[in-house]
C-alpha cells in the first residue's frame, strides 16, 4: 500500500530565483508585488523585481536576502528589448526572473526526500508553459521556449564566399515588435488561473498555435489550426442557439458535422455574423486543401485567412478573463 500524499505543508522554507525560459511582457505596475500561484498540488508565492533601471532590482522579502549577483555578474530580472509599446500601456519591461517563495506542497511519506523544492523543481516547467499560455491567448506574446522568433536574424549565416571573396556575413535583419504587455490585473488573473487549474478554451489555443505557426512560416499547419479554432466556436455558437435552428439543420448538427456542414447549417438557419460566409468556406476549403491534399497557402493567402479566424472569434466568442481572478 502507497500512501504517499496526504496533507500539503511546507516543512520547510523554500526560496528560489526561477529565470523565465522565454521573458514575458509585463506591466511596470505589476513589479514589486507578490501574487499566489502554483500547479496542482503544489501552492507558491511569485515575488516580482522591484523597478529598477536598467535590469531591475532584487526583490523585497522579509526575512531573505536576495543576491544582486551570481559570481561578480550582475544580475538581469527585467530587459527592455527593441519593441513598439502602445502608450497607454507604458512604462513595460520585459521580465526575465521572479522569486518563488511559501512554498506549500504534499509529504510523499513514501519518498522522504522529495520535499518541497524537490516537487517544485519538477512542476516548474508546466507551470511556465500554462502560464505563458494565458499570457500568449491574453497579448499575442509569442512565448515558445522550444521554438523561439528572435528579433534579430543574420543575414547568409553559414556561408563562406570564395568568388566573389567576401568576409564575414552579409547583413543582419532586424525586428521591432509590437508588444502589448501584460497589465497588473490580468498578471494576478494569470498567476492565480493557473494555480486553480483553470485553462485557456481550446478554440484560443488553436488560434494562439495558428499565430505562432505563422511567424515561423509553416502556412499549412497556419489554415489548419486557425480552422479548427473556427470549428470548435461556430459548433460552440450553433449548440448555443439550438432552439433557433430550423427543424431540419437542427438534426443536421447531430452527429457532429464537419466545418463546411456546419457553415451551411449556420448560413441556411439565417444566422449573422460580422465576418462574411463567404469568407469562413474560404478557410474552410483551405483547410480541406491543407489536410487531403497536402496544398499550402501563400504568405498572403495565409494572413488573410488567419485574420478570418481571428475576426469570428473575437466578435462571436465569449471569454472570460483570466485577468478577473479567480479569488
Amino acid at each position: 500500500m502507497n500512501v504517499a500524499e496526504t496533507t500539503p505543508h511546507a516543512s520547510e522554507a523554500v526560496t528560489a530565483i526561477y529565470e523565465l525560459p522565454v521573458p514575458i511582457w509585463v506591466s511596470c505596475a505589476a513589479l514589486g508585488g507578490t501574487y499566489p500561484s502554483g500547479y496542482g498540488r503544489v501552492q507558491f508565492d511569485v515575488v516580482m523585481p522591484q523597478d529598477h533601471a536598467p535590469v531591475g532590482a532584487p526583490p523585497v522579502i522579509d526575512g531573505v536576502e536576495v543576491p544582486e549577483s551570481f559570481d561578480g555578474e550582475l544580475i538581469a530580472w527585467t530587459t527592455k528589448y527593441a519593441a513598439w509599446i502602445p502608450k497607454e500601456l507604458q512604462p513595460a519591461t520585459a521580465l526575465r526572473r521572479i522569486v518563488i517563495t511559501a512554498v506549500e506542497a504534499p509529504t510523499d511519506t513514501a519518498r522522504a526526500w522529495r520535499g518541497p523544492d524537490q516537487q517544485l523543481g519538477e512542476f516548474i516547467k508546466f507551470w511556465f508553459d500554462q502560464v505563458r499560455s494565458w499570457v500568449e491567448i491574453l497579448t499575442g506574446q509569442d512565448l515558445d521556449p522550444g521554438h523561439r522568433v528572435y528579433d534579430s536574424e543574420t543575414v547568409g549565416a553559414g556561408l563562406t564566399f570564395m568568388a566573389p571573396p567576401r568576409e564575414g556575413d552579409l547583413g543582419v535583419r532586424l525586428t521591432t515588435r509590437h508588444i502589448q504587455p501584460v497589465s497588473a490585473a490580468a498578471w494576478r488573473g494569470i498567476l492565480q488561473a493557473v494555480r486553480d487549474g483553470m485553462e485557456p478554451p481550446l478554440e484560443r489555443l488553436l488560434i494562439r498555435d495558428a499565430h505562432a505557426a505563422f511567424a515561423r512560416a509553416f502556412y499549412r499547419r497556419t489554415v489548419i489550426d486557425a480552422a479548427a479554432a473556427l470549428e470548435i466556436a461556430l459548433v460552440r455558437v450553433l449548440d448555443e442557439r439550438v432552439e433557433d435552428l430550423p427543424e431540419r439543420q437542427r438534426e443536421r448538427l447531430e452527429g457532429g458535422p464537419t466545418l463546411g456542414i456546419s457553415i451551411d447549417i449556420a448560413k441556411v438557419s439565417g444566422f449573422e455574423f460580422e465576418v462574411p460566409f463567404e469568407d469562413l468556406k474560404r478557410l474552410n476549403k483551405a483547410r480541406n486543401d491543407a489536410v487531403h491534399r497536402a496544398q499550402s497557402p501563400d504568405y498572403s493567402e495565409t494572413l488573410i485567412l488567419l485574420e478570418v479566424a481571428g475576426n469570428f472569434l473575437e466578435s462571436s466568442v465569449r471569454v472570460k478573463d483570466a485577468s478577473a481572478g479567480t479569488d
